[in-house]
This record gives structure tokens, C-alpha cells and sequence, in this order.
């Protein structure tokens, strides 16, 4: 990076809203050696439910205890702006599927005590909120996810629609009273998957006030086995066009099958327990190796991502929102 671009990522408050291998032993570490202020780790695992996630979430608590000289638990917007004068890491609990909640919505208000801060709705399939994008039907929310999402509005947690079905994002997008997020999903026209986001999706996400974080997950970026830095900016390009810099964070999805972590045969059996388990779909998701993007391979690389927008031609002012800014002003909407 050239000293422009290092100094603006040194002073930008920096959030990846999705971060599964964050969870794997010390591997926040790469994402502070990458410049990072605050990352959204994944603390449940789908389909698992309140047990498992519940285990989940105590590991979480033994590493912030373990590593308080590096790490600052996140549930509110000043703890965002402690993590970076402290020069330390923030972890925003975020779950990938609301299956923790089970069919009790006072599990809600439990988990919020204990500091989770944004939830997704679906992963893939069908839940008890509504069809996830992968789910053979589009019947969108339920009656229970319509009570779901009052819940996470009065309780101040954030509605993620990434991985959820078109019909159930577009109503909880018209239910919630609160700014709604995709943390991780590009968009459809520059890269058909099931999994991006259509123009209307992504116009009515920004018409609520959120934002949709650019996904590094290689299906998700371009038909090529392996992408580059460039193929992820030009779903930048593509939404800052359809509805400007205001709407665009970061939710690159590192995870612990990825190249570069998990050897061929690893990568292989965690492919194969997740379409075991019914979440992956190997019509959606191809086998591995997974290759992220070529610039920001792993998440000690990050710094590249401002780099490339500065020559992309965004202005220092946009690429702060870009990195953080945007979802910093989601979060003063929505928590409490």
C-alpha cells in the first residue's frame, strides 16, 4: 500500500461484519495485524440450537477474559470508539441464522443480555422465521418471524436478511422499524448467485437506511475458481451506482474451510457435514479449496481493501463509510 492508503486505514474505524473463523482458536489475531477496529464473530454454528450455542458463547467469554489486553466486547456505539482509541479489538457477537432462538422469543431478550448485537434471520433454508435463498419454496416471514423482528426492534439488535430468502427479506425489510442489513452479500447482476442480492433488494435495503457488506466467499464474487481484489470492487462499483457509498460495509466471511487454513481434506469433510446437515447445497455452494479474493486472502491483508478503493477512485470520505462509518450509523439507529 502506498503511504495514502495506509494512513487512511490506520485512522478509519474498520468493522467486518462477518467473521466464522474468529471463532477458531486465535485467529483474531490475523484480523488486528489487518487493521481492523471491530469484527462480527460468528457465535453459532448452523443449524445448531440454544445448547450448542449457548457452549458457543461461553467459549467467547473465556477468550475476552483470556485476551482483555487485546479484545473489548462490543454492545454499543461507544464501545466501538473505546476499541479504537484503546487500539484493541472489538467482538460483536453476531449469529448466522436465528435457530438459537428455537420457537421462544424470550430466548431474544437472554441472548441480547449477553451482548448479542445482530442477527441474521435465515441460513439457507427454511427456519422458523421464514425461507432462507436456498429454500425450494419463497413464502417469506412467518407469524413468528414477524414477532421476531419486534423483538429485535425493541430490544435493539440489528435484522441481517444475509443468506435469507427474497419474499422474507423483502418483508421484514417492510415489518422492522429499524434500519435492515445483508452484513455479507454482493450483488446478482455482477455475479449470478443465489446468494447476492437482486437490485430491488438492494434498493429497498438503502431506502430503510442499511447496508449490504461486500462478501469475499469466491461463489459469491465471480464465476472464476479463484477471484481477485478487483472482482470484489466491482460489486463496490455496481451498488454505489445503484445507490450510493452510504450503503455499502464490509463482511468479507473468512471461515475455517477456507484456502490458506484448512488443508485439502479438511476443507473437504467440513464441506461435506455441512451438506450433510442440509444448510449447503452442493447445487449453490462448489467443493473446495476456496480461494478469497487475491489482494485480501486472509484477514492480516485487509489493509489492501483500502488501498483498492482509493484507486478505484472513491475519496477518502467514502472509503471511511465504506470500512465503518456506514454501519457505525446503522448501530446509533438501531441499539439501544
Amino acid at each position: 500500500m502506498n503511504n495514502r492508503a495506509d494512513k487512511l486505514h490506520k485512522e478509519s474505524i474498520f468493522i467486518d461484519a462477518t467473521c466464522p473463523l474468529a471463532s477458531v482458536g486465535n485467529y483474531f489475531e490475523k484480523w488486528i495485524a489487518g487493521g481492523a477496529t471491530v469484527i462480527a464473530a460468528t457465535v453459532n454454528r448452523p443449524p445448531e440450537q440454544m445448547r450448542d450455542t449457548m457452549r458457543r458463547l461461553g467459549e467467547w467469554f473465556s477468550r475476552l477474559r483470556l485476551n482483555r489486553n487485546k479484545l473489548i466486547h462490543i454492545t454499543s456505539v461507544e464501545d466501538i470508539y473505546k476499541a479504537k482509541k484503546g487500539n484493541k479489538l472489538g467482538i460483536l457477537f453476531h449469529f448466522q441464522g436465528s435457530a438459537p432462538f428455537e420457537t421462544d422469543l424470550n430466548s431474544i431478550e437472554v441472548y441480547h443480555r449477553l451482548g448479542v448485537r445482530m442477527v441474521q434471520l435465515c441460513y439457507n433454508v427454511k427456519d422458523f422465521v421464514g425461507d432462507g435463498c436456498a429454500e425450494r419454496t419463497d413464502c417469506g416471514l412467518s407469524e413468528f418471524g414477524v414477532k421476531v423482528i419486534g423483538e429485535l426492534n425493541r430490544l435493539g439488535i440489528v435484522v441481517d436478511c444475509s443468506h435469507t430468502g427474497y419474499r422474507t427479506t423483502m418483508d421484514a425489510i417492510e415489518v422492522s422499524k429499524k434500519p435492515v442489513i445483508v452484513s455479507h452479500g454482493n450483488a446478482r447482476s455482477v455475479c449470478d448467485s443465489f446468494r447476492n442480492l437482486r437490485d430491488d433488494q438492494i434498493k429497498a435495503i438503502a431506502q430503510k437506511g442499511g447496508v449490504v457488506g461486500l462478501v469475499g466467499y469466491p461463489d459469491f464474487v465471480t464465476k472464476k475458481r479463484k477471484p481477485t481484489l478487483e472482482d470484489l470492487l466491482d460489486h463496490a462499483d455496481y451498488i454505489a451506482r445503484l445507490v450510493g457509498v452510504e450503503h455499502i460495509s464490509v463482511g468479507i466471511d473468512y471461515f475455517e474451510g477456507m484456502a490458506g487454513v484448512a488443508n485439502d481434506k479438511d476443507a473437504k469433510a467440513l464441506y461435506d457435514q455441512m451438506v450433510d446437515a442440509g444448510v449447503w447445497n452442493p447445487r449453490d455452494y462448489g467443493p473446495p479449496p476456496f480461494y478469497f479474493p487475491e489482494g485480501i486472502e486472509m484477514p492480516d491483508k485487509l489493509s489492501n481493501l483500502s488501498g483498492g478503493l482509493l484507486k478505484r477512485g472513491y475519496s477518502e470520505e467514502d472509503v471511511k463509510k465504506i470500512l465503518g462509518l456506514n454501519l457505525v450509523r446503522v448501530f446509533e439507529e438501531v441499539w439501544l
